[in-house]
């Protein structure tokens, strides 16, 4: 999985934030791309590419970015 995994859990207010951003800056795409079906690898370089094109700040994408590491070590829920 992620190697980026913070000691912390996000918080509920950082879980409603990060699942805003991805219906205001993602589902408005596209559908929901499981995240648990990629390798890090592939996960990364989508992640990476996805936010330039959704012209994401630099604190909004590690937010996001986050949001769905935690969601593919199975720590969140889904975004709906």
């Amino acid at each position: 999985m992620a190697t980026d995994v913070r000691a912390e859990p996000l918080t509920l207010k950082e879980v409603a934030a990060a699942r805003k951003m991805y219906v205001a800056k993602c589902a408005k795409c596209h559908k929901f791309h499981e995240p648990k079906d990629y390798t890090d690898a592939d996960w990364e370089a989508w992640m990476s590419k996805m936010s330039k094109r959704s012209k994401l700040k630099t604190d909004q994408a590690e937010a996001l970015k986050r949001y769905l590491e935690e969601y593919r070590a199975g720590r969140v829920e889904k975004v709906r």
